[in-house]
């Protein structure tokens, strides 16, 4: 899906905004993120530790989950922010559940001690080569765009044992 540059710069200032507000007193290190729905609204997370580690949440599990607690499922765009940030493994995972192929993610490098930052547009796809897909395991996810995607595969594998 290609966005307007305005709703790109929309979707950073969500998440960097949304990275001020980090909790992170013993890594230190503050993550925002923002995903921007198939109803064109914007959620927005931050990272929030915790002395048990594994309690913490990423940013970008934060951004999707509050969008899925407003009824949001389908992602069309998402973006992180920080310095050197890329999507853990389980947000990537995530993610790809609320999205499909196309859903663009920027990624947002700001270099520490500066306001100079670098975005790299990829797809969510792309970053989880090989991901584990609820559809091709024979489990039937909440996400729209799954729903049409497996229509898609039906009607095709219908009409090919048609011919």
């Amino acid at each position: 899906m290609k966005l307007h540059p305005r709703r790109i710069r929309t979707l950073i200032e969500a998440a960097k905004r949304a990275q001020k507000l980090a909790y992170c007193p013993y890594s230190r290190y503050p993550v925002g993120a923002a995903v921007l729905t198939g109803s064109g609204r914007i959620f927005a997370g931050a990272n929030v530790e915790n002395a048990s580690y594994g309690l913490s949440m990423c940013a970008e599990r934060v951004a999707v989950s509050t969008a899925v607690t407003h009824g949001q499922k389908d992602i069309r765009a998402a973006c992180v922010v920080g310095r050197k940030a890329r999507p853990c493994g389980a947000c990537r995972q995530v993610l790809l559940e609320f999205s499909s192929k196309d859903t663009d993610l920027y990624i947002v490098d700001i270099e520490a001690g500066s306001r100079r930052e670098k975005v790299t547009p990829t797809r969510v796809y792309s970053l989880l080569p090989g991901a584990f897909d609820p559809l091709g395991a024979g489990l039937l996810a909440l996400n729209p765009q799954n729903l049409v995607r497996l229509q898609r595969t039906r009607r095709a594998k219908t009409s090919r044992r048609k011919r």
